[in-house]
């Protein structure tokens, strides 16, 4: 959920995003713990620890590794390298420690990291670890827009409907984050839409899903078009 891939270690910014690889419990719980305790301290506006996830695109670090995402709004502005230290980031492990995409909605972050998509949890009460405070409102809910919802240079190029298409590609590919960074502004529209209709499929193949369809029989004539 961010345009920036790293930063460097002195960086300061008040708005972080993160992935964090977690082999084991062990690390998963001390992660948790030092970020509780730094909440307790009164050092976040807004927390959120996603459940765990299993990493699915191959291109990827974290491709087949345990992993949670994680959401942080500071009071004041903190260097990455101190809460690669007060969080105890095992940095070998894997992980990735940015400042939040000032050009994507708060609510949408928070849905990206709490999706079911992914998680190793198929309960809902395991997508969200640990949440803490207020989620700052994106324009249009009770905030004064500074500027229109840009388009990417990909929507610019396309028809709404082959962006849906393409969009619809990418999910059932099993890439939704890249459906997000080219079409920010049609899946904040059809995202969810999108992904509900590829779940539906998905279940319907499994055999997990009936089709509420009727089948009638009978010889022509006896008025099964009626």
């Amino acid at each position: 959920m961010s345009g920036v891939k790293s930063v460097a270690y002195n960086h300061e910014d008040r708005q972080w995003d993160a992935r964090i690889n977690v082999q084991d419990e062990g690390y998963l719980q001390s992660i948790l713990d030092n970020i509780v305790l730094e909440n307790a301290r009164g050092k976040f506006k807004y927390i959120l620890v996603s459940g765990v996830e299993i990493g699915t695109r191959p291109n990827q670090t974290d491709y087949q590794v345990k992993h949670v995402h994680v959401a942080a709004i500071f009071h004041n502005r903190c260097s990455k390298a101190s809460i690669i230290k007060n969080w105890d980031i095992v940095e070998g492990n894997g992980y990735y420690l940015v400042p939040r995409n000032r050009d994507l909605p708060y609510q949408g972050w928070k849905d990206h990291h709490s999706k079911e998509f992914s998680k190793v949890s198929s309960e809902p009460k395991d997508w969200i670890l640990f949440e803490e405070g207020q989620l700052p409102k994106d324009q249009g809910q009770g905030v004064k827009r500074k500027g229109p919802v840009l388009r990417s240079e990909s929507q610019k190029k396309m028809k709404t409907d082959d962006v849906i298409i393409d969009m619809r590609r990418l999910i059932e590919e099993g890439k939704p984050e890249e459906a997000f960074n080219l079409y920010p502004r049609n899946f904040m529209i059809y995202g969810e839409r999108i992904k509900n209709m590829v779940h539906q499929k998905k279940k319907a193949f499994f055999g997990k899903h009936t089709d509420p369809h009727l089948y009638l029989y009978g010889y022509p004539g006896t008025g099964k078009t009626t």
